[in-house]
Order: structure tokens, then sequence, then C-alpha cells
């Protein structure tokens, strides 16, 4: 999880991935999230200001943390989404299941 920053601040969870959140990267972070969720997070941020390559494995990282938390009455948002990334999540119809929110500019 090269350059990848998690903060936590009571029931907040904000994530930083690097430059990829990719099928190299899934397996630790999903293992995090997991035990930050069970630990108490509720509310998780991802900023994704920095990602430029997303694959399926972290799609399915992104849906998967969404659900864990709903189930907990949790939420997910992404933020800081990058033109291209989000056009794949809006094409997939993820946008508002995921709160995704485009970079400005």
């Amino acid at each position: 999880m090269e350059n990848m920053k998690m903060t936590r601040n009571g029931a907040e969870l904000k994530v930083t991935p690097g430059l990829k959140l990719t099928s190299a990267e899934a397996p630790e972070l999903q293992a995090a999230l997991k035990r930050e969720i069970a630990d108490g997070a509720r509310d998780l941020e991802f900023d994704l200001k920095d990602t430029a390559t997303l694959d399926s494995t972290g799609i399915g990282l992104l849906v998967a943390a969404g659900n864990s938390l709903a189930a907990v009455q949790g939420s997910l948002r992404l933020i800081n989404v990058s033109a291209d990334i989000y056009k794949l999540l809006r094409s997939m119809r993820l946008t508002d299941r995921l709160h995704a929110t485009p970079k400005e500019g």
C-alpha cells in the first residue's frame, strides 16, 4: 500500500490511497478496513486526489466497504475523484451508490 494514508478520528476514517487502487493494494487495505469497521469506524471517506488507476478489484473493495458500513448504519463517500475514474464509475452506475464527488478543476 505504497503512499496510502489512513487517519481515524472517532467514528470517522479517512483513506487516501496512493496512485493506484488495484488488485495489488486491495487485500491489505481490505483487511485494514475490516479491522477499522469492527473497531467502530462508521463514516468512511476515500480521498482519491492522487489516485489515477482503479481496477475491478479496487471497485469491488469500495462496494464491499460500502455494504459493510451500510450493515452497521455507516456511510461511505468518495471525494476528489478524477474525471476518468468518475466516468468509469458513472458508466457502471456506481457514482450514487459510492457517493462519488468529482475533483474540482
